[in-house]
């Protein structure tokens, strides 16, 4: 009988595991009141000049909320080295099309900061 308890009770203990872990990593959020204020004051608008503005790309891009992270990539990956991408999708981009993936992202950047920023 203790036998059959402990496997059950480990069977239960063995699924709320899982469950627990899912709902940990459901994808990052981001953080909208930081991604806000960094769009608000022109991060992104323009190609990065110097370590300071691609160290505030890289936090765009941290802070932007999954609807909005794909813009906020590709804003950052157009200032960095092209070794430093990963996205093959975004090599993609940086090849053939960055001029016009650029203007469109900072539309996106544009749009989605008048629509969630207060």
């Amino acid at each position: 009988m203790r036998l059959i308890r402990w496997a059950l009770l480990g069977g239960v203990a063995l699924l709320a595991v899982p469950g627990l872990a899912a709902a940990c990593g459901n994808g990052d959020k981001g953080d909208l009141v930081a991604f806000c204020d960094l769009a608000e004051h022109g991060v992104g608008m323009r190609p990065a000049e110097g370590d300071r503005e691609l160290a505030q790309l890289g936090e765009l891009e941290e802070a932007a909320p999954p609807d909005i992270k794909e813009a906020a990539t590709t804003v950052a990956n157009a200032s960095r080295e092209i070794e430093e991408i990963e996205d093959l999708r975004e090599l993609f981009r940086r090849a053939f099309d960055l001029e016009e993936a650029v203007a469109q992202a900072r539309q996106a950047i544009r749009v989605y900061t008048q629509h969630h920023c207060l």
